[in-house]
């Protein structure tokens, strides 16, 4: 007997000394083999979209997708390329200062994103930038197309006498050129798949891309020493010009709600921080969004949204930021990222940034030019990335709420994850051996007493 409770009583110990290492040991691996993130955001089955695609632009190795390679309709993500087609050109310069024409001005809904140039006006190219990734501004659009699109170079330095004629007709032939080097430029990154037709980003029967190519054009855009820092800007003040002649004459906002509230507030595990890229909407389109991300261990992931439904709430930039947060979750634990959890950050309230209020009207494609009309007048509810006249932006529409797409449905932070609940089991358990031996030497101890 004395012999066979010496036995249990080793047995038990080594069974504390495994639960030990267990427990340091464990945690580990289940951060290494299973996904772990803060409960009550959406998970990869509850994105509603057309298409996704999550790529690592560190080892050029898509690791995720959902019809990536569908033609679709993709708003204003068409802007990362115009900007990127306008980088290209061997007369671009940040400093260059830019003519806007009468066609760059004129959208059949006031409405329209914009950075409310005026003809005649000059802007420097960087400004442009500021307003086109920032604001996602239509105008801005067409002055970079005008002006890079090269029939002119820099359009600014004809004399002025010939601004009218400019304005009267070259634009548009400069902006047709412009657009057709888009597509070339598309087709040198491997957007095989990639044509477009206007450089907004206008809805039209041939204006199409997949979630594949825009991956790899936003890669591009990234790689950009000079393009970059624009899609990770929150806000951005454009300088005087001679039609805007004082400081502060515009305040833009980012569209992008990852790069606006940034990975405290939406609670990223696998993400050190955003770094753009770009929104869209449109009827047809739906919601769009690129979201890049940088690992914490350096790799940048690009997740691209095509199609997306997204719900009503008082913040439309989050409501899209919402399912892009969990593909690039996705994307950083596929591609090895290292997990570190946000235990004690409470998510922050929103600011007054957005006015859900206003009903968000189209992007216009009637402009007076061959880009092809949304049929019929769009209901206040129709998607679409524009703003009203100070600004703000709008809201979506509600295809059915779920719980966590919502920033109300989210959790508190206090619920424990995953890991911490396997700490808690395998420490239970070794109390339990613990209890278990000193019960077994207590009998012992009775027993030949």
């Amino acid at each position: 007997m004395r012999i066979r409770l010496k036995q249990i009583t080793k047995f038990l110990a080594l069974f504390l000394l495994l639960f030990s290492f267990l427990q340091v040991a464990v945690p580990s691996l289940v951060n290494a083999e299973t996904f772990e993130d803060v409960p009550g955001w959406p998970a990869l089955e509850d994105i509603r979209s057309s298409a996704y695609a999550i790529y690592n632009a560190t080892t050029d190795e898509f690791l995720l997708e959902k019809n990536m390679h569908q033609p679709l309709w993709n708003a204003s993500t068409t802007k990362v390329l115009t900007a990127l087609t306008a980088a290209q050109h061997e007369d671009f310069d940040l400093d260059a200062m830019l003519l806007v024409s009468d066609a760059a001005t004129y959208f059949g809904d006031p409405a329209s994103a914009r950075l409310k140039l005026k003809p005649g006006e000059l802007i420097s190219t960087r400004d442009v930038l500021g307003g086109l990734m920032v604001l996602s501004a239509n105008d801005c659009a067409y002055v970079l197309a005008e002006n890079y699109g090269g029939f002119f170079g820099h359009t600014s330095d004809l004399p002025q006498e010939e601004w009218g004629n400019f304005a009267e007709g070259a634009s548009q032939r400069s902006r047709q050129a412009f657009v057709a080097e888009m597509n070339r430029v598309a087709k040198g990154l491997g957007a095989d798949s990639t044509n477009f037709d206007n450089p907004c980003g206008f809805d039209g029967e041939t204006h199409n891309t997949t979630a594949h190519d825009l991956a790899l054009i936003s890669n591009a855009f990234l790689e950009d020493e000079v393009l970059a820092p624009f899609s990770s800007l929150a806000h951005y003040m454009p300088e005087p010009t001679n039609m805007h002649p004082y400081a502060g004459w515009s305040l833009l906002t980012n569209t992008n709600g990852l790069v606006v509230y940034g990975t405290n507030f939406f609670q990223s595990q696998y993400i050190a921080r955003y770094n753009g890229v770009k929104t869209g909407t449109t009827p047809r389109a739906g919601s769009c969004l690129i979201g890049g991300g940088i690992t914490h261990d350096g790799e940048q992931i690009i997740a691209v949204l095509l199609g997306g439904s997204v719900p009503r709430t008082d913040n439309s930039y989050v409501s899209l930021a919402i399912p892009v947060r969990t593909l690039l979750e996705y994307g950083a634990y596929l591609s090895g990222s290292p997990s570190k959890p946000y235990t004690d950050a409470p998510l922050p309230t929103f600011p007054p940034l957005l006015d859900s209020s206003v009903a968000e009207p189209v992007e216009d494609p009637d402009n007076g030019e061959n880009e092809e009309p949304v049929e019929g007048e769009p209901e206040p509810d129709d998607p679409a990335e524009t703003h009203s006249e100070d600004n703000n932006p709008i809201s979506e529409p509600n295809p059915g709420d779920k719980k966590g797409e919502n920033p109300e449905d989210l959790p508190e932070t206090g619920e424990l994850t995953q890991r911490e609940k396997l700490v808690i089991a395998l420490s239970g358990l070794i109390v339990l051996c613990v209890i278990a031996i000193l019960i077994g030497n207590q009998m012992y101890n009775r027993k030949f007493r």
